[in-house]
């Protein structure tokens, strides 16, 4: 389960701190290893966490939405051959892609089985 509290970059001091607790909603593939997906708490975001069994773990990346438009960026301590992979393919998804994550993660009912 992802705990993060997220200081992005494009977060000014007067917005309130951004959450990425929802979830997980999903494992995906990005460069090649298992990332789960997280919902963030402006309804807006999406964090992309390393799951269980990825060599990049610690990891995670978040798509921060700002005025209309998603920025993306990564924190972690994971190895970087593999997260430089994942962030790869992040970097191509079009915003439809990550507006699709994002509404994935405002689904209601139970969570997925771990």
């Amino acid at each position: 389960m992802l705990l993060a509290s997220v200081d992005a970059a494009a977060q000014g001091p007067s917005e309130p701190r951004l959450t990425c607790e929802r979830g997980p909603f999903g494992t995906k593939s990005y460069g090649g290893y298992p990332w789960e997906i997280y919902g963030c708490s402006d309804n807006r975001s999406v964090a992309v966490v390393t799951a269980r069994g990825n060599p990049g773990m610690p990891f995670y990346f978040l798509f921060a939405e700002k005025n209309g438009q998603f920025q993306l960026s990564g924190e972690g301590t994971g190895r970087p051959e593999f997260t430089r992979k994942a962030y790869d393919d992040l970097r191509r998804l079009s915003p439809q892609d990550v507006q699709a994550l994002v509404k994935e993660t405002l689904k209601t009912g139970p969570r997925p089985s771990q």
